[in-house]
Order: C-alpha cells, then sequence, then structure tokens
C-alpha cells in the first residue's frame, strides 16, 4: 500500500464557509496557471467547475470550450466532507480519491484533505503521490487556506 498524502490545515472561518469556498469557485483559489489541463498545453486559463451534488463532475473549460474533466463527486456533504474520484489526464478507472473533511475548531474550521488510493496507477503510482504531495501544500495548505481566511473577514 502506498501511503495517502494527509494535509490538515485551520481556517478562520466557519465549516460552511470553508466548504463553500472549496466547491464553489475553484477558479478563485485553484492555480489554474499552474495546475489545469489547458495550462500546460499552452493555452489561456480556463474556468474550473465543480457540480455540487454526488455524481457531479468537476472539470474545467477552455476559452475555446474544450472540457478536461478532472473528476466525479463520490460524497457531497455541505459544511462536513466532500470526496471526489480524482483522474485529471487519466481514464477514470485509475481515479484516485480525495477526501476532505470541514470540522468546528474554536472560532474557526480544521480542514483535513487526504488523496489515496495510488494503487490504480500502478508503476506511477510513487512518483505521482510524492508529486502531489509537494502539489496539495501550494494548492491547499496556501492558496485554498488563503481564500478561506480572506472568506472570513
Amino acid at each position: 500500500m502506498i501511503t495517502p498524502v494527509v494535509k490538515i490545515i485551520k481556517v478562520k472561518c466557519s465549516p460552511e464557509k470553508a466548504f463553500e469556498v472549496f466547491t464553489g469557485d475553484f477558479s478563485k483559489w485553484w492555480p489554474t496557471q499552474t495546475h489545469s489541463v489547458t495550462a500546460m498545453n499552452g493555452g489561456e486559463l480556463p474556468d474550473v467547475f465543480c457540480e455540487r451534488k454526488e455524481g457531479g463532475k468537476l472539470y474545467e473549460v477552455a476559452k475555446d470550450g474544450t472540457r478536461h474533466d478532472w473528476g466525479t463527486i463520490k460524497l457531497y456533504q455541505p459544511a462536513q466532507a466532500f470526496s471526489i474520484l480524482w483522474h485529471i489526464n487519466n481514464p477514470e478507472q485509475m481515479a484516485t480519491c480525495v477526501d476532505v473533511t470541514f470540522e468546528k475548531d474554536g472560532e474557526g474550521t480544521k480542514v483535513v484533505l487526504s488523496h489515496h488510493d495510488w494503487e490504480k496507477l500502478g508503476e506511477y503510482g510513487p512518483a505521482m503521490r510524492e508529486s502531489y504531495n509537494n502539489g496539495w501544500v501550494s494548492v491547499f495548505e496556501k492558496n485554498f487556506k488563503e481564500a478561506c481566511n480572506a472568506a472570513a473577514d
């Protein structure tokens, strides 16, 4: 078994607001300039959409209308938990899983992200795990946290 990537942050807003920031507008905190299929292919920055329901899709849409699916929402429990079968740039059968929980913690919220099921990527699993372990630092621990703290003001 490949060890899951786990990131834990505390944000200044409520669980309801943190959940809304996470699922409501990825474009406000997700670094599409470095972490999108469109940008990696040299295109203009895309918009990112989350169909906020179980079975919904997370995807980007380029300025020319090209759509790239990132994953399928497995669990959608507002202010509590969000889980997605993550397969950006991979076929759905190679989806890893990203679980995010939101828990009241004093005046703020503890948000835990766990990214697992690296075995589905076969021989690429260990390298992808390390890449995401580093990537979630800027995307989740920095960008998402800043967006939540700004929403609390």
